[in-house]
């Protein structure tokens, strides 16, 4: 039974990924494709690893990108990540995860981003109208992950997508599915993670008619040094987005005493985004399950950016 239920989730993934890929053909769709938040990575851990995420899911974080990594959490989970995006635009995630023994685990999360109020002005006013507004998108999603087999993990989110220009007087929202995978082989020391995600209606602002940035990913991350006080991983991954061509990222990360990692990673064929860096420390020392992690976002014409993540487990 567990055979069936492997090849019956692999066929469904197969079938969404060449929905994907069938949508992502056109090459460079600048401008064709909207909720571009919805790429802006949400885990500091991967950001600093080349944003090579896929494979590296695990706890409430990968809510927004690999919902299978939220197997990992025994019991309850909550993960949070802020980052400092370009021109004082904040981004942000918080998740929460239960784990139900014998059923799987059910989690929720939200991807927020905002601009900072801003003067509104019109051809009479062009210094200012006296208002001011803001911009901002959301993301609400609901997921829900099982281990069909000791090696296999499968996970899958539905989530409702708002988006504002003006305050809420101008917005528009839709619905969208994401569904992730991992499988573990251990006799390579290594995991595979396929996810696509954003598959959903296009979305409408006012008269435009925009697509969602549907992706497909495949990602590896191998456990190279593994001993009592060290360990190194790697991992890499291919990512297709239906506005771009693909794009590939490798990174690693050195741990040393089950408390302290370093990372570093590298960005090929992106616009702008070249180089990352960051940091995590466990804090088991300080009494309680979780992680503090830091990345660093390099841009190449650009500021670069800031983000951190807080991991708890209960």
């Amino acid at each position: 039974m567990k055979k069936v239920n492997v090849v019956a989730v692999f066929g469904v993934a197969l079938i969404l990924a060449l929905v994907a890929c069938g949508s992502a053909v056109a090459g460079n769709r600048s401008g064709a494709v909207s909720l571009q938040f919805l790429k802006i990575p949400v885990s500091s851990r991967s950001i600093g690893m080349g944003g090579a995420s896929v494979a590296l899911a695990e706890g409430a974080n990968s809510l927004a990108f690999n919902p299978a990594g939220i197997l990992n959490i025994e019991d309850i989970g909550v993960g949070m990540t802020h980052t400092s995006w370009l021109a004082d635009i904040q981004h942000s995630f918080i998740g929460v995860v239960r784990h139900f023994p014998g059923f799987g685990s059910v989690g929720i999360g939200l991807i927020s981003l905002t601009t900072d109020e801003m003067k509104e002005t019109t051809p009479q006013f062009p210094d200012g109208t006296g208002r001011t507004f803001r911009a901002s998108e959301y993301a609400l999603s609901l997921s829900y992950a099982r281990q069909v087999t000791d090696q296999f993990r499968f996970g899958l989110s539905g989530k409702i997508i708002k988006s504002y220009l003006f305050n809420t007087e101008y917005g528009a929202s839709t619905f969208a599915f994401d569904i992730g995978t991992l499988y573990d082989i251990p006799a390579l020391r290594s995991r595979l993670g396929v996810s696509v995600t954003n598959i959903g209606k296009d979305i409408m602002y006012i008269e435009e008619i925009y697509s969602l940035p549907t992706s497909l990913k495949f990602g590896v991350a191998v456990d190279v040094l593994k001993d009592e006080q060290n360990s190194i991983v790697t991992t890499m991954m291919i990512t297709r987005y239906n506005d771009a061509d693909e794009q590939y990222n490798v990174g690693a990360e050195y741990e040393f005493n089950h408390m302290f990692d370093l990372r570093a990673g590298y960005k090929f064929f992106y616009d702008q985004e070249d180089v990352t860096a960051g940091f995590g420390i466990k804090t088991k020392a300080l009494g309680f399950n979780g992680t503090l992690d830091y990345g660093y976002n390099n841009f190449k014409y650009l500021p670069g950016t800031h983000s951190f993540t807080i991991e708890l487990q209960f």
